[in-house]
């Protein structure tokens, strides 16, 4: 198959590739490369269902990688992934994950700004670059993600953690006793809001 693309011979390519896809139907290369041939030739329906098939298995793959701590096959699979579809929001949170538990915290702000753009309605996105923010002290820019996670899940909790804990830096006693009791309605059972709630209990 990649013989004969690179003939120009785009229809025994496909032919062949999906002659290959018969005998290993969940090869994302070749499900990748089949939906590049049809996103050549216009088949905009077909060429999306092939390259999300060939992500989706890349990207199970790396989480079945990291359910067993292989990190560094994780991130293979997850670049994999974002080869396929570079836009792809959860593979980029991922990789901020990793990036962020080997003390690599440029790399990761930068997965997580991505996947904000990927994915603009997603509030995990905002509220992981969110705590990167606030880790620089860069808190205005910290405020404005938690809140818009907030704005796209009102259930946020991480967002209203987050919030209370640049409201705790700012000295605003009351706002950020205000987000941790919006963290108790969510979770009653929150040991983290229910330690700063107490640590606050002196200045309110």
């Amino acid at each position: 198959g990649d013989r004969l693309l690179a003939q120009g011979d785009t229809s025994k390519a496909l032919a062949a590739y999906r002659q290959a896809l018969a005998q290993d139907s969940l090869n994302p290369d070749i499900l990748a490369r089949l939906g590049r041939i049809y996103a050549g030739q216009g088949k905009s329906q077909a060429a999306d269902t092939y390259l999300r098939r060939a992500a989706d298995r890349t990207y199970q793959q790396a989480l079945m990688a990291l359910k067993i701590g292989d990190q560094a096959g994780a991130t293979v699979a997850f670049e994999h992934t974002l080869k396929i579809i570079p836009a792809h929001p959860l593979a980029l949170l991922r990789l901020g994950d990793i990036c962020l538990a080997q003390g690599e915290e440029d790399k990761a702000l930068g997965y997580f700004e991505k996947a904000t753009q990927a994915n603009p309605d997603y509030p995990e996105g905002f509220v992981k670059t969110g705590k990167v923010y606030l880790r620089r002290q860069r808190l205005p820019e910290a405020q404005q993600a938690f809140e818009h996670a907030i704005e796209l899940n009102i259930n946020a909790m991480d967002a209203y953690l987050g919030l209370g804990e640049l409201y705790l830096l700012q000295q605003n006693w009351k706002a950020a006793a205000d987000q941790y009791h919006k963290v108790l309605l969510i979770d009653p059972h929150s040991t983290t809001a229910k330690d700063a709630l107490e640590h606050l209990s002196p200045h309110l």
